[in-house]
């Protein structure tokens, strides 16, 4: 489990049923001033992750993010999605923060342009500000003192930004991937479906998800063995994650388990550390 002496975290989902469609949930961070700096590492997902920090200053080298409290700097806003590979992630001093978890095409329904427009780098997260008076609004919220109220401002904030998005094929095609207990569809077999087709697909995919459509798949296959893994209380259950999870075989898991995490899938599920039934996970280097 999380150790919670090392960072406060709380996630919340969305109350506002609208905001249900899009947001998958919010979680806040915080750490006192007198707490040991911290490093993790914390690994692909399907969602766009935007992160509003409270005096902050935000570094990044190769696949490390650095944040650091600085009361000189009220705001840092940042956007995680197209990262492929784990993240170190470093927090020195005090830290307050609010991080949003969009559904694929969710974070699209309050923006003017795709979601590549704002998502460039495939290592580290882009600066976001997305609307002139983002920065403006996300201060007056974190100065917020209690969570449930900053939450609840903060989702009356996305509602005001809210225009709706409509794509031809694209929610389709999430379907084919992300429901449950089916035979799986390949790529071209989606495309066909669709009556679009392979490349335009993936050219659709990275505009407005961030990801091409087989990097999509190989979260999608990580994540459902991460959320198998919860549930299961039996250490020797590898062989049944990997087929409900499917993966054409152990070799295909532990391939793509190198991949996204850098370990073999024993050993990361020997280190992994998790809360909230699993929605937020990571690994402390060094343990376990």
């Amino acid at each position: 489990m999380l150790k919670k002496k090392r960072m406060n975290i709380q996630l919340y989902r969305p109350q506002n049923i609208i905001l249900q469609n899009f947001i998958e949930y919010f979680y806040t961070l915080s750490r006192h001033a007198n707490e040991e700096a911290i490093t993790y590492l914390t690994f692909p997902n399907i969602y766009s992750m935007v992160s509003i920090s409270q005096n902050a200053t935000i570094s990044s080298a190769g696949n490390k993010v650095t944040v650091q409290f600085s009361a000189n700097n009220p705001m840092e806003t940042g956007l995680a999605v197209r990262y492929k590979q784990p993240l170190l992630i470093e927090y020195i001093g005090a830290a307050t923060e609010i991080t949003i978890a969009f559904k694929p095409l969710g974070l699209n329904a309050f923006l003017s342009h795709p979601i590549s427009h704002y998502a460039k780098h495939e290592i580290i997260e882009d600066v976001f500000i997305p609307f002139d008076d983002f920065l403006e609004r996300m201060k007056a919220i974190m100065a917020i003192q209690k969570d449930e109220e900053k939450i609840a401002a903060m989702e009356a904030y996305w509602i005001s930004k809210l225009t709706g998005v409509k794509h031809p094929f694209l929610y389709q095609a999430l379907n084919d991937m992300l429901l449950p207990n089916h035979e799986e569809m390949s790529i071209a077999e989606i495309a066909r479906k669709n009556k679009i087709s392979q490349k335009t697909l993936i050219k659709h995919f990275e505009r407005h998800i961030g990801k091409k459509p087989s990097d999509f798949r190989k979260i999608v296959r990580f994540r459902n063995a991460l959320k198998q893994k919860t549930w299961e209380s039996s250490e020797d259950n590898l062989t049944d994650i990997t087929y409900i999870s499917q993966y054409f075989d152990q070799s295909h898991m532990i391939k793509d388990f190198k991949v996204l995490t850098g370990y073999t899938p024993k050993k990361f599920f020997k280190k992994l550390s998790s809360s909230h039934d699993g929605k937020i996970t990571w690994i402390f280097p060094g343990e376990g």
